[in-house]
């Protein structure tokens, strides 16, 4: 039995792969994902060493891993800190009252692009720790398509295999950088308020947005941390990632051609077993007792509830009292509750929930969620019926995206003064059981598809790991000019030939019908 064993162990080493993924912690959900994917490929037996450089401190002590064990933190510079903290302190709570356009998001991008080019920066001034790593060989790297220090770390250790991933669902420029097809005709923008049915002026408007975007972005580049310090463009980078990691499942996403680079792993960050077995304490559970049913109401760590405009409080509240038989959880970060809700019993204020508990509860009814990402992966995974409102970025297209699966209702955040509004969802959500059945059939579908999320990854990494580069997957059509992608010259051929023909035919024909059909005048005589 010990030979076994053994022999076992000397299989699984002989096998396993050395990963590094560099995830600069600058957002809760973005390290949440990189985490799961660092944990995954440990549970499978790999080496893998989680390199987190900190851009914001406030997330500096929160425990994001579980299996993996050697994690490099790096502290940042002063001058990067107050780029943390100016981030940190952004006035997000303007989107609860105005549109999150790309003209509101420029401050966020050119602080993102200042706090990456100081990391990058940073890297550069701790090379001794890099030839530490640059010793360890790793076979590939994973990190987010969009983390411009990660192509310098990459090009200072020579990894031979690129991993990028984003977090997000869908990323237009990471999908044209692999040659991927981008159909904005039928499928919405990241930050679009559009479903896959458009409209015509929705279509010019989805197509313009998701080119802007390319425009306004920083240029993608970054200087060499080896001499003699050379400039690169990340797109020849990108382009030689052996595969790509999307945070995006086909069975949840928007159907749309895609290529085999891109390995759609969404909702790996969701352990409905490991969910499923959490238990809520006394408190909660007394909490969820209470009544029949329960709402759990929460806007994520960035939108606040306290900075929702006091009109909208006051008509939530009113409509909560219309339900006397429901409880009421709200995810509130402040203690100014009696300023709007004094003498209402049925709810439970509190600064920190156990969302996934709570969720994974068969006593909790609905979720009233923003639609981040993570918070709709988690309640399709679960099958809740939600009330979706989004208040920015990715978070219009993640409620359109799940509303369509009919398990779930959609609210403008307009419409959160409107009590008269609000107690119609409310109705639906609660006491309509076409929800709860839908929600629970997605759920059921998540949970049986084909290849679950994890085993995309740990596969797919394994085959990067073992055969680097892969030229045979970048498709051609990345080179082609946009008028041959497009067949525009084949058209104009065809349409020129055709005109052609038709015209010889014409010239052709034209004294045969006149003869036949043209009848000569006779001319008058006097």
């Amino acid at each position: 039995m010990k030979l076994v064993v053994f022999l076992l162990s000397f299989v699984q080493l002989a096998f396993s792969y050395n990963f590094l993924v560099f995830c600069p912690l600058f957002g809760h959900s973005h390290t949440t994902y990189f985490a799961k994917i660092a944990d995954t490929l440990t549970d499978a037996g790999h080496n893998v060493t989680f390199f987190t450089p900190t851009i914001m401190r406030r997330f500096s002590k929160h425990a994001y891993l579980k299996s993996t064990k050697n994690v490099i933190h790096l502290e940042p510079s002063e001058k990067l800190a107050i780029l943390g903290d100016k981030f940190e302190a952004g006035d997000t709570s303007q989107f609860w009252v105005s549109d999150s356009t790309l003209l509101k998001a420029l401050p966020v991008m050119d602080t993102f692009t200042r706090a990456f080019e100081e990391q990058t920066a940073v890297l550069g001034r701790n090379l001794e720790l890099l030839d530490k790593l640059k010793a360890m060989k790793f076979d590939a790297m994973i990190f987010e398509s969009f983390v411009i220090p990660a192509y310098a770390l990459l090009d200072y250790l020579e990894i031979p295999t690129i991993l990028p991933a984003t977090s997000i669902a869908y990323d237009e420029i990471l999908a044209r950088s692999i040659g991927e097809p981008i159909m904005t005709s039928a499928v919405p923008a990241l930050s679009s308020a559009f479903t896959d049915q458009m409209t015509f002026v929705q279509r010019i408007v989805n197509t313009m947005s998701s080119h802007l975007k390319s425009l306004i972005m920083p240029k993608r580049e970054f200087k060499s941390l080896r001499f003699p310090h050379s400039t690169i463009e990340i797109s020849s980078q990108g382009s030689m990632s052996s595969f790509v990691f999307t945070n995006s499942n086909p069975y949840l996403d928007y159907a749309r051609p895609t290529i085999e680079k891109n390995v759609q792993i969404g909702g790996i960050s969701v352990d409905v077993d490991q969910l499923k077995s959490q238990k809520v304490n006394e408190d909660w559970g007394e909490i969820l007792n209470l009544r029949t049913k329960t709402m759990l109401i929460s806007f994520g760590s960035i939108m606040l509830s306290k900075d929702m405009p006091l009109e909208n409080r006051i008509a939530l509240v009113s409509t909560m009292d219309k339900f006397p038989e429901v409880t009421f959880i709200w995810k509130y970060e402040s203690n100014d509750t009696d300023e709007f809700a004094k003498g209402v019993k049925n709810i439970h204020f509190s600064n920190w929930i156990p969302q996934t508990a709570l969720l994974a509860d068969s006593r909790l009814s609905a979720f009233f969620t923003h639609a981040g990402l993570g918070s709709t992966n988690e309640v399709s995974y679960l099958g809740k019926p939600a009330i979706l409102c989004p208040i920015f970025a990715d978070q219009m297209r993640n409620a359109k995206m799940l509303a369509r699966h009919n398990g779930s209702v959609e609210i403008s955040k307009y419409e959160l003064g409107q009590s008269e509004k609000l107690e119609e969802v409310f109705k639906k959500i609660l006491y309509d059981q076409s929800y709860t059945t839908a929600s629970e059939n997605l759920a059921l579908q998540l949970a049986n598809q084909p290849v679950k999320p994890r085993e995309l990854l740990v596969r797919h990494a394994e085959f990067a790991a073992r055969f680097g580069r892969l030229p045979s997957l970048d498709p051609y059509s990345r080179q082609m000019s946009f008028v041959s992608y497009f067949l525009i010259d084949v058209a104009a051929t065809l349409f020129l030939i055709s005109s052609l023909i038709l015209y010889m035919v014409f010239k052709i024909a034209r004294k045969p019908i006149n003869y036949l059909f043209i009848t000569p005048v006779k001319s008058k005589t006097n």
